[in-house]
């Protein structure tokens, strides 16, 4: 009979929660320092011996931060701050991908001209398939040739 069959909410009995626990409910790590401070416990880490020990907070205490205005009104800064990024991110990505299909370079070819040249390089190669053109491709930079020179031949 396994744990989950003896009891069906194992987490219910619970009376600390971790640091990771804590971002599954909403916290962030800001939140954590700010409302919660230091942890109630500290317990070797479960996953590595060398690693810090795992920080340990009641749930009783976790649950009236929760409570507080104070929390309501952390997380809802971090909620918008969270949803300004993912837009950002969003938004960018389709500029991206606009510039893409219009056949246009990305705006960071400006910045390293040798990946432009590389990248449109390799879009010919896309556009011609591979093998079909019978050109050898030109050697990446990690195809370079190494001297070896052995220790009499250096002195």
């Amino acid at each position: 009979m396994t744990t989950y069959e003896k009891d069906p909410d194992p987490r219910a009995h619970r009376t600390h929660l971790s640091a990771a626990g804590l971002r599954a409910r909403g916290w962030s790590a800001g939140m954590i320092r700010r409302l919660l401070g230091e942890p109630d416990l500290r317990r070797a880490n479960p996953f590595s011996g060398t690693a810090p020990p795992t920080r340990l907070y009641c749930v009783e205490r976790v649950e009236a931060a929760e409570r507080s205005a104070e929390f309501r009104a952390v997380s809802a800064v971090a909620a918008r701050r969270s949803a300004a990024v993912q837009e950002a991110a969003s938004r960018r990505r389709r500029e991206v991908l606009a510039r893409i299909s219009a056949g246009k370079p990305p705006e960071s070819s400006q910045a390293y001209p040798d990946l432009a040249q590389e990248c449109e390089r390799r879009s010919g190669e896309r556009e011609s398939g591979p093998g079909n053109s019978g050109a050898v491709p030109s050697p990446a930079p990690d195809d370079r040739k190494v001297v070896r020179r052995s220790p009499q031949e250096s002195t």
